[in-house]
């Protein structure tokens, strides 16, 4: 009986070595092998495990500029800026982060990294309490131990078998060893723009600015406090630590407000905005400072409002966006260089406004100025957005009445 437990013993430490060995030799994580370059494509991480990748490791990577925010900054900011070429960039924007992740993601760079340059791509939904956290949402990915827990993993194990047998990186795929997005060509998109359009609307009206089962957009938490106390914890660590930080509300297209609108969430948004400038400029004032700087890039203007190529269009490209609100990294280098340099050479005329409290209320009546006349001029983009969103009212079943 003894021999018999000694091999069962001895059998269950080989093989858990042996996945554990596996898992290390194939990491499918990328948290394991140290990378050459900052800007090594890592092959073939997946989408789906950009989570870990990006929390485990990259938090501990050292970097002079961090990004953060939803898949919006994570696709839509590219890896080369000329104003950061002589700095380390890293980036750990990721789907549907939330800014409670974000806050967890700054306070690692903090910690490992010591980063002194933060940029957070602020984006609606992720303040809505109601959403549901992303489905490669784990918490165990902020603990020190979580490299060693995910080498005797299982689900790593079968991920580290599907990345030996995905030899190459696809158009989709996570990123390179700096966090950045490996660019997409968009040629896919050729004819299925305003599907893709659609799809992406309806998306956000049925499962993200209202999600089941309350079908509401709320900025308090159940167990109480509000989303916003994330962000002001970053604001407040970030003069803590004389971090330069810069937020920015991104340049989605114009079809994305109107999505906000037809959700009945306008003055929600508009709440938002002005909640996002209080905050900013009460802390500023606490410890004596500057207000950190807040761009809004959302609105109505030439950029935003670029066509979307019909249905049987099939060869033209849209310069500035793949659907709604994902804007494509070349409308990424103007964020860029909107904000850190003086340049305005192609950039529309007064493109990205400084938020404070002197100018957020003007600022406010000129975007539903700008928003009226948009809805006269592309009734059909208004027509369809509506047609959504009465297509998905009625297959909806909510616990409570849209707020």
């Amino acid at each position: 009986m003894e021999k018999y437990l000694l091999n069962f013993f001895i059998a269950v430490l080989l093989l858990t070595g042996a996945i554990a060995g596996f898992n290390w030799w194939i990491d499918p994580y990328a948290i394991y092998q140290d990378h050459k370059s900052q800007k090594q494509l890592i092959q073939p991480l997946l989408v789906m495990n950009e989570r870990v990748f990006k929390t485990v490791w990259l938090t501990r990577s050292k970097a002079d500029v961090v990004f953060l925010g939803t898949s919006v900054t994570d696709i839509g900011i590219g890896k080369d800026h000329a104003v950061f070429a002589s700095k380390r960039s890293i980036n750990l924007a990721a789907f549907g982060q939330p800014i409670d992740e974000s806050r967890h993601l700054m306070e690692l760079a903090l910690k490992n990294s010591q980063s002194k340059m933060f940029v957070l791509g602020l984006d609606f939904l992720a303040f809505n309490t109601l959403l549901s956290p992303p489905s490669d949402y784990v918490e165990e990915n902020y603990r020190s131990l979580r490299p060693y827990s995910l080498l005797l993993s299982i689900s790593a194990l079968s991920n580290s078998w599907h990345v030996m047998r995905h030899k190459q990186p696809n158009e989709g795929d996570c990123c390179y060893a700096n966090g950045f997005r490996i660019p997409n060509t968009l040629t896919h998109l050729g004819g299925s723009y305003r599907n893709s359009f659609i799809n992406n609307e309806r998306t956000y009206l049925q499962v993200k600015y209202l999600p089941y089962p309350e079908c509401q957009f709320s900025f308090t938490r159940k167990a109480g406090g509000s989303s916003f106390d994330d962000l002001r914890a970053m604001i407040k660590l970030a003069h803590q630590h004389h971090v330069d930080f810069r937020l920015f509300i991104s340049p989605s297209h114009a079809r994305q407000w109107e999505v906000i609108s037809v959700a009945g969430l306008s003055d929600r948004w508009e709440e938002w905005k002005r909640e996002l400038v209080r905050m900013n400029e009460e802390e500023a004032r606490q410890v004596e400072a500057r207000p950190l700087p807040l761009w809004d890039f959302s609105g109505y203007d030439s950029i935003s409002s670029e066509a979307v190529p019909a249905k049987d269009d099939k060869k033209t490209l849209m310069r500035w966006y793949s659907d709604s609100a994902h804007y494509t990294p070349a409308l990424g280098e103007l964020i860029i260089q909107r904000m850190f340099t003086s340049s305005t050479s192609g950039l529309p005329d007064r493109w990205g406004t400084l938020l404070n409290a002197a100018n957020v209320e003007s600022h406010l009546l000129e975007l539903r100025a700008a928003q009226k006349n948009y809805q006269q001029t592309h009734q059909q983009d208004v027509g369809e957005i509506e047609a959504s969103a009465r297509a998905v009212n009625q297959v909806k079943h909510c616990q409570n009445s849209p707020r």
